[in-house]
């Protein structure tokens, strides 16, 4: 009975620390535009960026539907580098990089606007005896990249749209 107690004591005091630090959840994306279409190549995190606007209530259309924002895919590049080796020239760390280009053109303009670079960076490290597990947390981070570059590209579609 203590022990329960004392349990839902120290919880309840983690949750009021949490949130009087300011702490919350991230929400939603803010999205101030209804209709997109997205044009160009089919990129890897295409799939989750379909996802992503469709969560925000935002309709995939055909460039002919007068969308109010075109976004222009044009390609994707994934980089390993190797970042340190150890001291028999074995490879411990590596870092890996997700580059997205990509251009925009709203409703109200006559032009595209230029070409931009989305670029993340991960760094992790690796040991040949635990190949599976990294070869797994290489993939959770590509996973994550894709997600950042995501949000990277709505935060700066905002930019345009506003």
């Amino acid at each position: 009975m203590m022990n329960t107690l004392y349990e839902k004591f120290i919880t309840l005091f983690m949750l009021l620390m949490i949130t009087s630090c300011g702490f919350h959840l991230r929400g939603m994306t803010e999205i101030s535009f209804k209709t997109v279409s997205l044009e160009g190549k089919e990129l890897s995190f295409t799939k989750n960026l379909k996802k992503t606007l469709t969560s925000n209530k935002v309709a995939i259309v055909l460039p002919t539907e007068n969308p109010e924002l075109r976004i222009e895919l044009l390609s994707e590049e994934s980089e390993k580098r190797i970042l340190s080796l150890s001291g028999q020239g074995l490879v411990r760390e590596f870092e890996i990089f997700y580059r997205v280009r990509y251009r925009v053109k709203t409703a109200d303009s006559e032009t595209w606007s230029q070409e931009n670079v989305l670029e993340t960076r991960r760094d992790f490290t690796y040991s040949d005896s635990n190949l599976i597990g990294k070869e797994e947390e290489e993939r959770q981070l590509n996973e994550s990249m894709h997600n950042e570059a995501i949000t990277n590209l709505f935060n700066q579609i905002q930019l345009v749209t506003k």
